[in-house]
């Protein structure tokens, strides 16, 4: 008999898809959803509030980013941030960006090659499951305008050289764009040291509020606003702007910063316990997907077949979902899908296997006791799924 929601807590192992929403990023945006409900562009005391708030909450983020707050647009999200910023490009102009990208990046790469612009998908390294510096030179051509490569890898964690990069495209004057939403929370992001032109972040990714986030743009940058309308945003993205959740996202970096260091190496230590403890249990059954450079929140794993008998990807989250082990197979915008993760695909694991994979985690609540649950859950459910399947149940 599993364990059940009701008999046990239930363990978060899905930090990369969401992170909770912080009390205290919460009691910060609360008057802003209450009592201070000014539109920030009226001119009245409640709108100079609310305008206040707005800039107040981006001249933070700056200082975080080490940027001038004129170089922060508020937009929903790093998905409306990674457009925007791949919507500099015009006709025949070169992107380079990887095959193992968000589909944030994908899907308008996509769009973009559809209307004549030239797109080159690299993939990537095999031992950093990342492009390097040398990929890139190879690959830029003398129309070549932007470079758009994930900070930190949101499925495998993998961790991009964004400074080997950046030097790589300054020698040949190229822009650089990074979706950064994955390393917020673990690595400071200093947008002069990592000499980067644009900068994507989602509030949700580290304990701020969901429908929020920014572009950092450099001010030789110019943009073309994706979204027309009134003059926000100095005029480059149209629309009111949600005054709580910039007080939240603000908060939420604020809180982040704090002691850093000692929660990524707290938490690095414990993926590795977590995947030394799958890799004991389950020795050559498993495949790691995650390189060893990479963000501490992080491990992909997957599962070979056993006498040609591939594991069910989809029944093993439902199962662990069944013993109060919250995870994912990948990004989790495409987590109601059945194919397999493209990212691992491009990194070359097999489709059998990248169908039968997990995307383990953690969070700055994840506990020693948690790992410990997680890896018994999982030993438990693949054990009893590969006895069903040799069984013909």
């Amino acid at each position: 008999m599993g364990i059940t929601e009701s008999s046990i807590k239930p363990i978060y192992m899905d930090h990369a898809a969401t992170t909770p929403l912080d009390p205290a990023v919460f009691e910060a945006m609360l008057p802003y959803l209450t009592e201070c409900y000014g539109n920030p562009s009226s001119v009245h005391c409640l709108g100079r509030q609310a305008r206040g708030a707005i800039e107040e909450s981006r001249g933070r983020i700056a200082q975080h980013l080490n940027t001038k707050p004129e170089h922060i647009i508020f937009t929903s999200g790093a998905t409306e941030a990674n457009n925007l910023a791949l919507n500099i490009l015009g006709a025949e102009e070169h992107l380079i960006t990887s095959n193992i990208e968000h589909k944030a990046i994908l899907e308008p790469a996509k769009g973009l090659e559809a209307s004549g612009i030239g797109v080159t998908l690299l993939t990537p390294d095999s031992i950093l499951g990342t492009l390097n510096g040398t990929q890139i030179a190879g690959a830029i051509k003398p129309d070549t305008r932007l470079v758009s490569v994930m900070y930190v890898n949101n499925e495998t964690g993998a961790s991009t050289p964004l400074k080997e990069i950046s030097r790589t495209c300054d020698e040949h004057n190229v822009l650089l764009h990074t979706d950064a939403a994955q390393a917020a929370a673990w690595v400071p992001l200093d947008t002069e040291s990592l000499d980067v032109d644009m900068m994507s972040l989602s509030a949700h990714k580290f304990y701020g509020p969901r429908g929020i986030g920014i572009l950092y743009v450099r001010d030789t940058v110019v943009l073309s606003p994706q979204i027309l309308g009134g003059a926000q945003e100095r005029g480059r993205r149209g629309g009111t702007e949600n005054v709580a959740a910039a007080v939240g996202m603000a908060t939420a970096m604020d809180l982040i910063v704090e002691d850093q260091d000692t929660h990524a190496c707290r938490i690095y230590l414990l993926r590795q316990e977590l995947q030394e403890q799958l890799l004991v249990e389950l020795g050559d059954q498993l495949i790691v997907n995650t390189p060893p450079s990479s963000a501490p929140h992080v491990l992909n794993v997957a599962f070979k077949p056993m006498d040609d008998i591939p594991l069910d990807g989809e029944m093993l989250l439902l199962n662990l979902d069944l013993e109060g082990i919250y995870t994912s197979a990948g990004s989790a915008c495409t987590s109601g899908a059945i194919s397999p993760s493209h990212v691992l695909l491009g990194l070359g694991v097999p489709e059998h296997t990248a169908r039968a994979s997990l995307r383990l985690s953690l969070g700055r609540s994840t506990t020693r006791e948690d790992i410990a649950r997680t890896v018994e859950c999982i030993c438990n459910v693949v054990k009893r799924m590969r006895g069903q399947r040799r069984n013909g149940e």
